[in-house]
């Protein structure tokens, strides 16, 4: 199999600066503001984003549209741990922060399958190694650009992307299972 840049694959850019968009004033009021809302670091973890984790951000300007999450991209974190997520819901005015690439597949890769890639243990390790910085340290759009990813045809890349989907769903249902069995556990504990 063929080994490419993952540039190769993808459009790579980084996150916004969301400071340089958000009141500098925090008392002052911004008539009729943009409303948005942004990934945080918490929200992204196991190829999955949750909305509920999302931060309200109100701009006193309209944010460029190659900030903003599209179905079908995939975000990453560019500090500890290097985790991918897949973005496969509609929902408008959702902002990626600085501290997150976004990572738009072209016409020969599944969003989805590359996703699942990114959070591979060959993935990561490619990623340890291209890290700087001291104290926190982080992969630069640079390096992402250069990790090497296996080439497989659209077709094969598809299936292996619902074989994945399958395996994380059913994990999923396992943590879940533990979960109510530790509740009947203390229940039936509890009225002893």
């Amino acid at each position: 199999m063929k080994k490419i840049c993952l540039v190769e694959a993808a459009i790579i850019s980084s996150g916004l600066v969301i400071n340089r968009y958000t009141r500098s004033n925090k008392d002052s009021l911004l008539k009729n503001p943009y409303i948005y809302y942004h990934i945080t670091l918490k929200s992204v973890e196991n190829n999955n984003i949750d909305l509920d984790l999302l931060e309200k951000v109100e701009s006193d300007r309209e944010i460029n549209e190659r900030y903003l999450l599209k179905k079908g991209d995939i975000i990453i974190k560019l500090a500890p741990p290097y985790n991918a997520a897949l973005v496969d819901f509609e929902y408008e005015h959702v902002i990626v922060p600085q501290n997150f690439a976004i990572i738009r597949t072209n016409e020969n890769f599944d969003s989805e399958y590359l996703s699942y890639i990114l959070n591979s243990k060959n993935i990561q390790n490619q990623l340890l190694r291209r890290v700087e910085g001291g104290s926190i340290p982080i992969i630069k759009i640079k390096s992402l650009n250069e990790v090497k990813i296996r080439q497989i045809n659209l077709d094969m890349q598809v299936k292996y992307a619902n074989l994945f989907r399958l395996i994380s769903h059913r994990n999923c249902l396992k943590k879940r299972n533990i979960e109510l069995e530790g509740l009947l556990t203390e229940n039936i504990l509890s009225n002893l």
